[in-house]
């Protein structure tokens, strides 16, 4: 028997709990609020991908441009809004989204300061592209064409442990070129 998929939120639901992790997370992008209302089972796809779009327009979020990605943020007036009626939500989510926050904000701020996706140009190959990024500035940038998916997901997937390096190697290599000559 298949699993009985999770009911609806009702519109204030879905934008309280939305508030609430933007409140806990700090920023994060569509898929990183995605990922960690859809694991925890707080919220389903469609009710985040309803509930953003109403925050910004009333003011309650807002979206950032980032060098990673657009990030959604909570505004003052969202946190004024989620203090008035947090109270309306369900203790136990409540109390879930408060314990889980802290790993998933460590993890969405190394994503973001490590961006690395894989994407597929129209000729076919794969591309990974890879950002260095400190606060809001892009430091780095590299788009390194791959042969096959596989490669560019080792890529893309090797990248925040070894961009540190990288960028030193870079800057050691190019800003000593003077004095090699």
């Amino acid at each position: 028997m298949l699993p009985i998929p999770p009911a609806m939120l009702d519109e204030q639901d879905r934008k309280l709990y939305t508030l609430l992790a933007l409140r806990e997370l700090g920023s994060a992008s569509h898929m990183q609020l995605l990922y960690f209302m859809v694991e925890n089972d707080i919220m389903t796809y469609f009710d985040l991908s309803l509930a953003l779009p109403e925050l910004v327009n009333e003011g309650h979020a807002a979206k950032v441009a980032h060098p990673a990605d657009s990030l959604y943020q909570i505004t003052d007036a969202g946190k004024e809004a989620l203090s008035f009626f947090i109270n309306r939500l369900a203790y136990s989510k409540v109390r879930l989204i408060r314990e889980k926050a802290p790993a998933w904000r460590e993890r969405f701020d190394t994503e973001k300061q490590y961006s690395a996706k894989v994407i597929q140009n129209p000729g076919g190959e794969y591309v990974a592209q890879l950002r260095l990024v400190d606060g809001t500035a892009s430091v780095l940038s590299l788009d390194i064409p791959a042969p096959e998916r596989r490669l560019a997901d080792q890529l893309a997937k090797s990248w925040p442990e070894h961009a540190g390096e990288i960028y030193l190697y870079l800057m050691n290599t190019l800003g000593n070129s003077e004095e090699k000559k």
